[in-house]
């Protein structure tokens, strides 16, 4: 006798249903300790010993700024170039980059990022540097690492102790570094000018205050304050290099020279105070004296000190050929021509205005060109005079740092 398969069949066009799976206490144990396939993997963490620079600046976030250190690695390898191609024009590959730049079809982004919004931010910097031993460190870097390893807890203990006959100002010099390492900067401001008034001949105060001053953009105070740091401690190469800065940040640039002259070097953060030297002579028009410092610099033996001297000897080349050479005279006829269109651009509309009797029924919307039309005349002089203009200097390489385009010296808008 043949025994017919009573079980119901699946719907036509359907898979039939598959028995459940019997689970045993060794199957249920595989499936829970194998892991899943889809996880991503963990992010591995940079080497922080390859980095190429050490960069901070002021980046905008919400309705103000906040301090931000940047880790650069170097770019990948360049393709090869067959030797019967000659080599590239390094300005022409500039002014190429600089293109992209401007449309936005140049990407490139840091490693890493750590920003003064948390409290290890300071200890975040101090670590980088103790591992990037052959980077290029610019001097911001170096004056965030000073803020590392502070207790924040003793800002009572610090108060107490101000009430003290005779440890005032070490005291609340103390509490303003610990106010500066949790991120109230006005507060840390007040308290080392606190510590100044109660001891005026203590360079370590003076110099955060000059310091603080920088990291709030008060450049000409920031200046007052080192030069005491700068007075009262003879020999100081921090102080030197800080007050420096300041001066940079002024456009004092004579004065930028005699400051970082003194603590310059091949290495970390005496390179990046050697570049912004040379920096600063190219600012003066001394081109040849620039050269040698940038001579130095490419000499000292460590390869991103090399590139940072060819980005500088070009930014020297470029400058001295704007200010006496075909470059400069390519750009004033380009800005004549610019100045002439937009002249005759606000006569055209002048005309028009006037035959249709605008400026006596609509005054006000009929004076907006001659606003726009004096605003676009304006910056076409500016080209013509053979002034720099700001997107003329600009870095030729990722990670490289160019001191006339951070944001110490020309201000990113809030985001807001």
């Amino acid at each position: 006798m043949i025994e017919l398969d009573t079980k119901p069949s699946a719907p036509f066009g359907q898979e039939p249903a598959r028995p459940e799976r019997e689970w045993s206490a060794d199957t249920l144990a595989r499936e829970v300790e194998t892991p899943t396939e889809t996880e991503p993997p963990s992010p591995e963490e940079p080497d922080l010993t390859q980095a190429r620079s050490l960069l901070t600046q002021l980046h905008p976030s919400g309705f103000g700024e906040v301090l931000a250190t940047e880790v650069w690695m170097p770019p990948a390898p360049p393709a090869e170039i067959e030797a019967e191609e000659p080599p590239p024009d390094r300005q022409r590959a500039w002014e190429t980059r600089q293109e992209l730049q401007e449309l936005g079809l140049l990407r490139e982004e840091f490693t890493v990022r750590h920003d003064a919004r948390y409290e290890e931010y300071w200890n975040q910097v101090r670590d980088a540097m103790l591992l990037a031993n052959d980077a290029i460190i610019d001097p911001y870097t170096d004056f965030a690492a000073t803020f590392a390893d502070i207790d924040i807890e003793r800002i009572g203990e610090c108060r107490r102790e101000a009430r003290e006959y005779g440890r005032g100002a070490e005291a609340v010099f103390e509490m303003g570094r610990a106010y500066m390492a949790s991120g109230r900067l006005k507060s840390a401001r007040n308290a080392f000018r606190t510590a100044t008034k109660y001891d005026s001949q203590y360079p370590q105060a003076w110099w955060h205050l000059g310091v603080s001053h920088l990291f709030a953009r008060a450049n000409s105070d920031a200046v007052k304050a080192l030069q005491h740091a700068v007075e009262q401690s003879p020999g100081d190469l921090r102080a030197e290099l800080a007050l420096g800065v300041a001066c940079y940040h002024t456009k004092d640039y004579a004065s930028a020279a005699e400051h970082l002259r003194r603590q310059v070097g091949s290495r970390g953060v005496r390179a990046g105070g050697r570049s912004m030297l040379a920096c600063s002579m190219r600012m003066q028009e001394e081109w040849d004296d620039a050269r040698i410092e940038l001579g130095f610099l490419r000499e000292s033996g460590t390869a991103y000190a090399h590139a940072l001297a060819d980005q500088c000897l070009d930014c020297v080349e470029r400058g001295e050929q704007k200010r006496a050479g075909p470059l400069r005279s390519r750009r004033r006829t380009s800005q004549m021509i610019k100045s002439l269109a937009a002249t005759a651009a606000g006569g055209v509309w002048i005309a028009y205005a006037l035959t249709q009797d605008l400026f006596r029924k609509e005054a006000r919307w009929a004076s907006l060109p001659l606003f726009v039309l004096v605003l676009v005349l304006a910056r076409a002089l500016r080209g013509i005079s053979g002034k720099e203009l700001p997107m003329e200097f600009g870095n030729a390489e990722q990670g490289l740092p160019c001191w006339q385009t951070t944001t110490w010296m020309r201000p990113r808008k809030t985001e807001f």
